[in-house]
């Protein structure tokens, strides 16, 4: 009887064994060796049972450990792990834009530099240890932790970022002047310095551009109209972009050479020689902006020099006098522009006189001018009696070229297109391309033959603004005639779908055959001939329609205009 009991209890241990081995996957017959494994008591199976589960559970702890080695050496090869340190560096500087001379966002550099470091361990690590990462100061900083960013940049090239209200709302006269309290002793490790300063802060921003900076690469300051009596306490050989805006210089003090950027905006500028000489150095320049700052022509040379600028590719010229303009312009070589503004600022003495033409000194840069042409978007061209406004667009709203120019001629459409033909040699094809353009002619402006070619040398017109002195009337004519090339029909300026009528007098009689001819007698259906090419290409669909200038116009006559054109928008009396 015994001995059948202790049969059962070890068939009853090996059962048990052999399931929790099963269930771990650990299989072999050794594990199930009734010599070796079978207990001779219950008591005794119990002590095997906790045994091999104390096992098993050390068997799980290493597996798990491998597991979480096996991650690692995982995550070590994926692509941004195994990226040089260098290289991961370099990415994590272009991410949080450190290198910026203007703040790239409103959000603090440490709290973006902060969620960086949180994505990883490894990450964490990189950056703790980086010290050229925590070389942004800027001035939403809290005080109390600017000395340990100052401790962990090591000596690095400093970017020095102390902007106004406008940008970071909690900066006020005693933090800006604490910030910069701390870091105008670091000024021989200063590279960038962007300045926004409020008006009340100490100290001034012409005394703070006065501290000595050997290393400084870039600048923007904006000031309050103070001077610079020796603006970075002398040479600096490293100044690559120098951004001022309302803020004078004193530019005898200063050589300036090897620029990339200038940009001089409500600023005194210096003079016509100063200007040709520092562009003379700095062949590599790429970007040029003088804006309502006061250009001295007094030593401007009679002969035009020859500087050759193969980078420079946004040019702005604005609200700056004639003549600096044009010693500029006739002095400079460039192959192609992106953005090319000319406003010049019309002064008492311009009054009586002809605006004279810039086409002698814009003669050689017309291929340059045409590419930023071709490459528009959009077209702006305003005509009023005394001026003439052309603006080219891209995608944004930005003018990528720009021509502005005031004549004290006839008010006739003639002397405006002619100035504007002569001085950039604009052509249809250079603006094949355009998808859209917006034409006005303003008050004063008399509608003469002229205004054909106009309508024909810009393709693709969306808007019409008619603001004339003799109506539009014979304008309408023009647009409800039919263009016949062969078996086909087409319309003048098919691509109208904003036009305004307020030119007085305009007669009623011509806006109500004009939305007939044009938009009334469309079919429901294209007209295609025996090989299924269209006929007549109809215009597009009338979206705005101002009439507030028309003769006798009246609601009656207003519903009758939605009626025929199905324009949803119609502004009359």
């Amino acid at each position: 009887m015994k001995a059948a009991s202790k049969t059962a209890i070890g068939n009853a241990a090996g059962t048990v064994l052999k399931s929790i081995c099963t269930a771990n996957g650990f299989h072999g017959e050794y594990w199930l060796d009734q010599a070796v494994c079978a207990p001779v008591s219950p008591k005794e199976a119990q002590n095997a049972i906790e045994a091999l589960e104390m096992t098993l559970a050390t068997l799980e702890a290493s597996m798990e450990a491998l597991i979480f080695q096996a991650r690692r050496r995982r995550n070590d090869f994926l692509p941004i792990n195994r990226l040089a340190v260098e290289t991961v560096v370099e990415i994590f500087h272009n991410v949080l834009d450190s290198d910026a001379l203007c703040p790239p966002t409103c959000i603090p550099y440490l709290e973006r530099l902060k969620g960086l470091a949180s994505v990883c361990s490894a990450w964490r690590r990189l950056i703790s240890r980086t010290p050229g990462l925590w070389a942004v100061l800027e001035s939403t900083c809290p005080l109390t932790f600017l000395p340990t960013v100052i401790q962990r940049a090591e000596g690095s090239p400093l970017n020095i970022r102390c902007a106004d209200a406008g940008r970071y709302p909690s900066l006020n006269q005693h933090s800006a002047t604490a910030f910069l309290r701390c870091v105008i002793p670091l000024t021989n490790d200063w590279a960038i310095l962007y300045l926004d300063l409020p008006e009340s802060t100490q100290p001034p921003t012409h005394q703070l551009l006065e501290e000595n900076t050997p290393n400084l690469r870039k600048v923007w300051c904006k000031g309050t109209g103070g001077l610079v009596a020796k603006p970075f306490g002398g040479p600096t050989p490293q100044l690559k972009q120098l951004h001022l805006h309302s803020v004078s210089i004193d530019w005898s003090f200063v050589e300036l050479k090897d620029l990339s950027a200038l940009v001089l905006v409500d600023s005194q500028a210096p003079s016509i020689s100063q200007l040709l000489a520092i562009l003379d150095r700095s062949p590599e320049l790429e970007l040029m902006e003088l804006g309502n700052s006061r250009v001295d022509v007094t030593d401007a040379p009679s002969a035009a020099s020859n500087i050759i600028l193969p980078r420079l590719k946004d040019l702005t010229l604005s609200y700056i006098s004639h003549q600096a303009i044009s010693s500029i312009v006739r002095s400079i070589h460039a192959p192609r522009f992106s953005t090319f503004v000319i406003i010049p600022e019309i002064t008492p003495e311009d009054s009586e006189t002809t605006f004279p033409a810039l086409n002698p000194n814009l003669e050689h840069l017309v291929p340059a001018i045409q590419c930023t042409l071709t490459e528009g978007k959009g077209v702006e061209l305003t005509i009023s009696s005394h001026d003439v406004d052309f603006v080219v667009r891209r995608d944004t709203n930005a003018a990528c070229l720009k021509f502005y120019a005031k004549i004290n001629e006839r008010p006739h459409l003639q002397s405006h297109l002619t100035w504007l033909q002569s001085n950039i040699d604009f052509k249809a094809e250079c603006a094949f391309g355009i998808q859209e353009a917006s034409v006005t002619f303003g008050w004063g402006t008399s509608l003469e033959n002229i205004h054909l070619p106009i309508l024909e040398w810009i393709p693709n017109i969306r808007e019409l603004d008619i603001v004339t002195h003799q109506g539009a009337s014979e304008l309408i004519q023009d647009l409800t005639e039919r263009i016949c090339n062969g078996n086909k029909v087409d319309w003048r300026c098919p691509r109208l779908r904003k036009i305004g009528f307020c030119g007085f007098p305009t007669s009623r009689k011509d806006v109500l055959e004009f939305a007939r001819r044009r938009y009334g007698d469309r079919p429901t259906r294209e007209e295609v001939d025996e090989n299924g090419e269209i006929i007549v290409h109809w215009p597009d669909t009338l979206e705005y329609l101002d009439v507030q200038g028309v003769e006798d116009m009246d609601y009656e006559t207003v519903e009758d205009l939605k009626a025929i054109t199905g324009c949803p928008r119609i502004v009359g009396p």
